[in-house]
């Protein structure tokens, strides 16, 4: 992994060394004083190792020994450390334990699954009739090899599968939402922190258009394959976060919801905001992706990768 992501939890991995010669500075939900559970270790009762009284052996002494070996002793200097760090930032406060996400989701894991190397991460919204499970059936057609995908289930139950509600509320939480399954998938696999891409199609690529806008630090970028664009306020131009980041617009020529027009119109607007647009029309049919249109999110998202590795060795 790369250096602390938005999506570390909290309360794991608060004091490591920064892996892969990276920055030790944590990200936006790091922020909080993670000691909690550390605190409990120290200021805890003590194990001893004590001999028990009268002539009966403890019958589980060989038990208490080991577990005294992993508890931490009391250390009077550090809990004094602490204290002071407390008094100098008095805003600073235990992290929670951040719960996992409680949306239904799906996981596509790979073909031959390597824990070593670190996988990007595409995070699938499904059109309105569709659910998590289609992701079984998208990823492979991207590559069953290059990225870990998951998928959630739409937030909303609509009568024949589930949709996105993407008034403020709903964005909102599907944010949150977005935020906890990645951060239970970085506790489960070995996943880039700079390489998390949101893709969607229909109704689920507006939904992750807005999830991007909402939150453009998080994410490498965003695919949108023929889906309405949510309306683009004027302000994002004054928004640094959306510099550089890249986003790819895509429809099809018989899309009944997203026009040429509009994708040039939006385009032009994002790419005012600083982002790095790409657009596609494709002559498929518009009822559902098509083969053509998930192999360009795998040359789409291998463009990005290269030129970061690229970069990389050149600095």
């Amino acid at each position: 992994m790369t250096e602390r992501s938005y999506f570390d939890s909290q309360s794991d991995d608060a004091f490591d060394s920064p892996r892969d010669g990276a920055s030790a500075e944590a990200g936006r939900f790091a922020n909080e004083f993670a000691c909690a559970r550390r605190m409990v270790d120290l200021t805890g009762p003590a194990l001893t190792d004590a001999e028990p009284t009268g002539d009966v052996e403890e019958p589980h002494a060989q038990d208490h020994d080991a577990e005294a070996e992993q508890r931490w002793p009391s250390h009077p200097e550090i809990l004094e450390l602490l204290e002071t760090l407390l008094e100098a930032n008095p805003e600073l406060v235990p992290a929670k334990e951040t719960k996992g996400c409680e949306q239904p989701h799906a996981v596509y894991l790979p073909e031959n699954y390597e824990p070593a190397y670190a996988y990007p991460l595409v995070v699938w919204f499904h059109d309105d009739g569709g659910s998590e499970a289609d992701l079984s059936r998208v990823m492979p057609q991207i590559s069953n090899r290059n990225y870990i995908g998951v998928a959630l289930r739409g937030n909303t139950k609509l009568e024949r599968g589930h949709g996105w509600s993407l008034d403020e509320a709903g964005v909102t939480s599907l944010v949150e939402d977005v935020r906890a399954v990645a951060v239970s998938m970085r506790r489960e696999y070995h996943i880039h922190s700079e390489r998390i891409y949101l893709a969607g199609f229909g109704r689920g690529a507006t939904a992750a258009v807005e999830v991007m806008l909402r939150q453009p630090d998080w994410f490498g970028g965003v695919l949108s394959l023929n889906g309405q664009f949510p309306k683009i306020d004027p302000s994002l131009e004054n928004l640094p976060e959306l510099k550089d980041k890249r986003i790819l617009l895509a429809t099809s020529i018989d899309c009944q919801t997203t026009k040429v027009g509009d994708v040039v119109a939006t385009g032009r607007l994002l790419y005012a905001a600083g982002m790095l647009v790409g657009t596609r029309v494709y002559q498929d049919s518009g009822r559902k992706p098509s083969k053509k249109m998930l192999r360009d999110i795998d040359s789409w998202l291998m463009d990005d990768i290269c030129a970061t590795d690229t970069a990389g060795l050149v600095a």
